[in-house]
């Protein structure tokens, strides 16, 4: 298993590839992403170490045998398992009362889930979807939201 810290230098790359490949691609994005990555590894260096799935959304779980929920499609690291609730407390969203009501519901479910953390995670890769959305022509509440989130 490979470092939380690898998973961000993907998604890292791949938004600044979509970027790259944008017409009319704005320097602030770029740096905006900058910001990103290392907001990202800063949290990798300074939180719990254990298993992350790396890609954990909901197309990614299905009800299993049993009605037990089954993740697939891993991108399995070693790292801040709060990572893994980002995109499930960010999907849909486009206000601040809203990320913050799921992070608190989720965390209240998950036995070790730090809120602040969820929060800082979210805030940190943010512009890792933002971005590549603004590049695609997407201008709706929730890309402005990830937008003013990943600015903070």
């Amino acid at each position: 298993m490979r470092p939380l810290a690898d998973r961000i230098d993907f998604l890292s790359g791949l938004a600044e590839r979509r970027l790259a490949a944008a017409e009319g691609s704005e320097r602030f994005y770029s740096k905006l992403l900058d910001r990103a990555r290392t907001e990202s590894l800063e949290l990798c260096g300074s939180g719990p170490v254990g298993l992350v799935h790396g890609d954990l959304h909901s197309a990614n779980v299905l009800m299993g045998p049993g009605g037990r929920m089954v993740a697939i499609d891993p991108r399995p690291a070693w790292g801040d398992p709060d990572f893994d609730a980002v995109d499930w407390v960010l999907d849909g969203v486009s206000d601040l009362t809203t990320l913050s009501q799921r992070i608190e519901s989720l965390a209240s479910l998950v036995p070790g889930q730090s809120p602040e953390r969820i929060l800082g995670w979210c805030r940190a890769q943010a512009a890792f979807t933002a971005v590549p959305r603004l590049c695609a022509g997407r201008d709706d509440a929730e890309t402005r939201f990830l937008m003013t989130l990943a600015r903070q």
